[in-house]
């Protein structure tokens, strides 16, 4: 599937979120809980509403496909709470370079919140 385009003209880039650039390494998992069908990724950009990874070995997603987002905060230099858990869906798959673009799924005013923290961390780590 090809990936959007990326044009200053295009009404969704116009009111999209502010994106951070990362290299955060996340998890995806099928099941919120359970550690099997799960897969490692690295987290390109992040903004308010979602994501873009890409994974760090071969799999296959497809749109409308529902994942729980890992990531891990201390890493992050949040030490409380020490991990992120978010529902997410699947919005776009490149398969030649298993990369995803996602966003979040009924985030309460806590993950909003959380998630402004992460993207504030990413920032200010990016700057050193």
């Amino acid at each position: 599937m090809a990936l959007p385009e990326e044009s200053s003209d295009d009404p969704i880039l116009q009111n999209r979120a502010k994106r951070f650039l990362s290299h955060t390494l996340v998890e995806l998992r099928r099941f919120k809980r359970l550690p099997f069908l799960c897969y490692s990724a690295v987290v390109l950009d992040i903004s308010s509403g979602g994501f873009k990874l890409e994974f760090t070995g071969e799999t296959m997603s497809t749109p409308g496909r529902r994942y729980w987002l890992h990531i891990p905060l201390i890493p992050l230099g949040i030490q409380t709470p020490s991990t992120f858990s978010c529902l997410c869906e699947c919005r776009w798959f490149d398969s030649k370079r298993f990369r995803m673009g996602g966003s979040f799924i009924n985030l309460s005013a806590q993950d909003e919140k959380l998630i402004e923290q992460i993207m504030a961390s990413i920032k200010t780590r990016g700057q050193l």
